[in-house]
């Protein structure tokens, strides 16, 4: 679905060094000049290659509780291969990874876990000269987020942008726990969780990530415990999704989804094509076959595992709307992306790399 774009997401914040780390020990190695890559996936429509300024944003963190609205003057360095790219922020040593996972080519993100702590990006391509970025952090009970909008040098800071919506209030969710939104600035909100029948709460903050045509505002939290949630709230019925939750502990949970894949009580075998990975030395493709199996029961409605016999790992993978999915790991992270026909296209953006991978998926018989 088209979106209107909006949103932010700052790509700085003290807390994320902590993570950085293990990317800035690639930095002695020997970088080859990258080579042209096509990775079969042609829905990009910007090139971002060069230097931002961001113009404009907004800081929370939980500690406080007040929103900061200047997140301008820092300088990005992007460096993009396709899907994927890498932004150098205010000369950094430690470039930032990202990869770009939705059909539209123009929605990316990157994600990191150490234990309870979190930290998600992502944003979106607005032109090729605008894109829109935000940042979410938890850890030790502390929740931050930094959103901002990146502008080309020299080029005039759009006037057009869409006011974000007001999201303050009480949400139910299907599960009736209570989503209570006390105070928001821009794209950027804070409140309460309320589970079922529960007067105690957990705080959590997030910001609106994009928004539909439909007036559905897709939305990224983290609550003090540090469980990553990812919502869709809609304006005019003011009810609220929650398609995904990733718990502090790994465990996961998730909304049934109307899908045409997978289907139930089916198993497919998922043959790896060619992975394209970008890290610190460059871009180098992968064209080693790897068979996974994908086998999906009645248990839970859109909801598959994902395993490989060689290396003994199980993917948790949740199906959504447009044939769109979220699949996590310990080992893996997190990997988000979509089936186009009989091709399941995977992303996933880290700390020190970012990944795309083509793989063919084909119904196992017997």
């Amino acid at each position: 679905m088209k979106t209107i774009r909006k949103t932010a997401i700052a790509l700085s914040l003290s807390l994320a060094i902590v993570f950085l780390i293990a990317g800035t020990a690639t930095a002695s190695c020997v970088c080859p000049e990258p080579p042209m890559t096509d990775i079969g996936l042609k829905q990009v429509p910007y090139n971002i290659n060069g230097v931002f300024t961001t113009v404009s944003g907004i800081s929370y963190d939980s500690v406080s509780g007040g929103f900061v609205t200047n997140n301008s003057g820092e300088v990005y360095n992007v460096t993009q291969y396709d899907r994927l790219f890498k932004i150098v922020e205010n000369n950094s040593c430690s470039p930032l990874f990202f990869v770009i996972d939705d059909k539209h080519g123009t929605h990316f993100f990157s994600h990191i876990k150490n234990g309870n702590a979190t930290l998600f990006r992502s944003g979106v391509i607005e032109s090729k000269n605008v894109f829109s970025t935000g940042t979410i952090s938890s850890s030790g009970g502390v929740v931050m987020v930094q959103t901002a909008l990146a502008v080309r040098n020299r080029t005039t800071v759009p006037t057009d942008s869409i006011a974000s919506p007001n999201l303050t209030g009480n949400w139910t969710t299907a599960q009736n726990s209570v989503y209570q939104i006390n105070s928001q600035e821009g794209n950027v909100f804070s409140g309460k969780i309320f589970a079922n029948g529960k007067t105690t709460f957990t705080p959590f903050a997030g910001y609106i990530d994009e928004v539909d045509e439909d007036g559905t505002a897709d939305i990224v939290m983290l609550c003090v415990k540090g469980n990553f949630i990812l919502g869709d709230a809609n304006i005019s019925t003011h009810n609220i999704t929650i398609p995904y939750v990733l718990y502090a502990d790994g465990r996961i949970s998730s909304s049934p989804h109307e899908t045409e894949w997978p289907e139930t009580n089916m198993s497919y075998n998922v043959t790896q094509k060619y992975a394209t990975v970008l890290n610190s030395c460059g871009i180098t493709k992968n064209t080693s076959k790897q068979t996974l199996l994908l086998s999906v029961t009645d248990d839970s409605k859109g909801q598959y595992n994902l395993t490989s016999a060689s290396d003994n790992i199980t993917v948790i993978g949740i199906a959504k709307g447009d044939n769109s999915f979220i699949e996590y790991s310990p080992e893996t992270g997190l990997i988000r992306g979509f089936v186009k026909c009989n091709k399941k296209y995977d992303f996933h953006g880290g700390s020190d790399l970012s990944e795309a991978s083509v793989h063919n998926l084909k119904q196992k018989k017997g």
